[in-house]
């Protein structure tokens, strides 16, 4: 199997093990102390879990979350950038998505590290920020 086949199969199952439905997913994250920003496809708790999962393959740069997939951007060896890795992402990851960002899940949920004077601020993000 190649690295990049096997690289797949094992993030499908991660994600895959976090549960059956969002709500799984968000303890699964809980219980691993995972907080990540919504609305931010770097820092979205699924990103931060895969991130601090997989942080240990030197062959991956970054973990960057969507509504219905991750992008996984990859290294050589060399450092330089060899491509990426495009994962759907499960059904119950794909609804904790949505509802992570739509601020239904505050217990995985932190403000987000810079708050910008030019960059409208929502209800849901002003009240994380105190």
């Amino acid at each position: 199997m190649s690295h990049l086949r096997r690289l797949k199969k094992e993030t499908l199952g991660v994600l895959a093990g976090l549960g059956v439905n969002s709500d799984e997913v968000a303890a699964s994250l809980q219980a691993a102390d995972v907080r990540g920003v919504p609305r931010d496809n770097r820092s979205c708790a699924v990103a931060v879990y895969l991130t601090s999962i997989m942080g240990s393959e030197p062959l991956i740069r970054s973990v960057t979350v969507g509504h219905c997939s991750l992008l996984v951007d990859l290294v050589g060896q060399d450092q330089r950038p060899a491509g990426h890795l495009l994962v759907q992402l499960p059904k119950p990851v794909r609804q904790f998505v949505a509802a992570f960002d739509a601020f239904r899940y505050p217990d995985v949920t932190r403000p987000p590290a810079v708050v910008r004077p030019d960059c409208p601020v929502s209800e849901e993000e002003a009240a994380l920020a105190t």
